[in-house]
């Protein structure tokens, strides 16, 4: 008797701890998720190019989903739709070239076998013949005493620099400085015409020149401000091209360093620059067109009269890659793990939180955003307009393509050092039955390459959480299928509904979210960066 008793008690009591432990997240269901995700990654949505029709019947559906949610249209005109204007660039590949004159010698580089030229968003046709100048990374970075421009004088000249950074920099400064606009912006600073790119040895292992040339089809675009004008367009530089190494190896012919050296020497981290010989003409041919795409904005009104004028934004991408070079017959980019499971989840947040009656402190806004395989427009843009507005985000969380292949008993929150989004990240984890684990690779930089850079470049602190690497099945080899995924499925025909999902795995991990998500809307004090962070020092004047 006395022993049923004490089992009793232990079932009320785990009883009392599950009630008490209930709350929004309660409400999430996988199922709902996978419905979300076998809509947006059917080829009906043509893969959800930005500007497609595809996207416009995703953003719609999307519209309809945050109105069931019970959310606010905070879009344009009283609507759920943040319409972006855009100049799309396409590169035409006949109209490109490069060629070396060295002496009484000329040498004709091949488009695909050698170089891909970047688009021109100021011009259709353009030609750029000048010297040339080697800037190792591109970087100067005084707080580490660290400059590669310090011998060399890139006025009027076409620079040449590696991708990436010094592998000895520290995870948040090799992000940093491997910044594609920050990079650009030093070149202008410094006279530079134009750039020739080299993939590090980091960035070639991530995406290999046969991947580049096959995706070189991709058309290329940047969000206009009022005036008409193309942001991030680096107008000043007049071309920028891609060689690879088989091309640098020519290029650096007669330099102060061969090739292989040059690389190697600046990959240890030694800041180097030097003149090369001989001068390079290049053309390119670009298709222009003006056109648009939306965002998706919904509001959950904050419920404190002053913290309500604070917001949290959740995002995650909705565009992918749309119809392209078939592959096996099939041409549909259909963009389920990137990033359907990334939208299904977002969605699944608001809907919770509306079921659940939840009235967080602060706002929060959902933005279901455009153009991220662009180069992060939609945030980018959606950001600009909010600080144009003054309009105070305190945070961001963001999903995109979480790889939920399996059951896991970890999972990753990129962002968790640099603010108090960490430690509420590590509760939410915790409360969920997970624990955080660190990036396993830092070299990637994957914290610049998602939308929630958007926020982090203008002080706002930002956290996105994927599946880590830990699994509850020991035969699943998670390593390798990421592996594979990267190799095989990313932007690719094959990331659809034929590839493992484990939708209760995205639903723990809506869950984790929404904790968060509640956690900074409902904290006394919005999320802060850490005391001293690179990020908070570099960006958060900008806020």
């Amino acid at each position: 008797m006395r022993g049923l008793l004490s089992s009793s008690l232990l079932l009320l009591a785990a009883g009392t701890l599950q009630a008490a432990e209930r709350g929004p997240w309660s409400e999430v269901q996988s199922d709902v998720i996978r419905s979300h995700v076998e809509f947006l990654a059917a080829d009906l949505l043509e893969g959800r190019a930005t500007a497609s029709r595809g996207y416009d019947i995703a953003a719609a559906y999307v519209a309809s989903q945050f109105r069931q949610a019970g959310l606010q249209p905070a879009g344009d005109d009283k609507s759920f739709l943040q319409k972006i204007p855009l100049l799309e660039a396409t590169p035409v590949l006949p109209g490109s070239s490069a060629a070396l004159v060295r002496g009484d010698d000329t040498y004709n580089f091949e488009y695909g076998t050698h170089y891909l030229p970047s688009a021109d968003f100021s011009s259709a046709s353009s030609t750029l013949s000048a010297p040339l100048v080697f800037a190792g990374f591109g970087i100067d970075a005084p707080e580490l005493d660290y400059n590669d421009f310090e011998t060399v004088d890139l006025k009027g000249r076409i620079a040449v620099i590696f991708s990436g950074a010094p592998a000895k920099f520290s995870n948040e400064k090799r992000a940093y400085y491997s910044w594609e606009e920050r990079k650009l912006s030093t070149l202008v600073e410094r006279g530079a015409v134009g750039v020739i790119t080299i993939d590090s040895t980091a960035d070639i292992k991530r995406t290999p020149w046969e991947r580049r040339v096959a995706m070189s089809w991709i058309p290329q675009m940047r969000w206009l401000d009022e005036t008409g004008a193309p942001q991030n367009a680096y107008p000043a530089l007049k071309l920028r091209f891609r060689f690879n190494h088989d091309a640098a190896t020519q290029l650096f012919e007669n330099a102060p360093s061969n090739f292989a050296t040059a690389l190697a020497t600046s990959e240890e981290g030694t800041p180097q620059g030097f003149d090369m010989p001989g001068m390079l003409t290049l053309s390119a041919t670009t298709g222009l067109r003006r056109t648009e795409s939306a965002n998706v904005v919904g509001l959950l009104p904050g419920s404190d009269p002053q913290l309500k004028n604070e917001y949290i934004v959740v995002t995650a991408h909705l565009d992918h890659l749309g119809r392209g070079t078939a592959v096996n017959g099939d041409a549909v980019y259909n963009g389920a793990h990137d990033n359907a499971v990334g939208i299904g989840i977002m969605l699944e947040i608001a809907r919770s939180m509306y079921a659940s009656n939840a009235k967080p402190r602060r706002s929060v806004l959902f933005v279901a955003v455009t153009a991220e395989e662009k180069g992060l427009l939609g945030s980018d843009f959606f950001a600009a307009q909010a600080l144009a507005q003054e309009k105070k985000l305190v945070a961001n969380i963001n999903v995109d393509m979480p790889l939920t292949f399996a059951p896991v008993f970890d999972f990753v929150a990129l962002g968790a050092q640099h603010s108090t989004l960490g430690t509420a990240a590590r509760q939410a984890a915790s409360a969920q039955g997970y624990r955080l684990s660190a990036d396993a690779a830092p070299e990637q930089v994957r914290f610049i390459r998602s939308d929630q850079f958007s926020f982090i470049r203008r002080g706002i602190p930002a956290l996105v959480l994927g599946s880590g690497y830990q699994p509850r099945n020991p035969s699943d080899d998670l390593e390798e299928m990421r592996r594979v995924f990267l190799a095989t499925h990313y932007h690719q025909p094959s990331d659809d509904l034929t590839l493992p999902i484990d939708y209760p795995t995205a639903a723990d991990l809506a869950r984790i979210n929404l904790r968060i998500v509640l956690n900074a809307a409902n904290a006394p004090s919005a999320p802060r960066w850490a005391t001293g962070d690179f990020f908070a020092e570099k960006f958060s004047a900008r806020r």
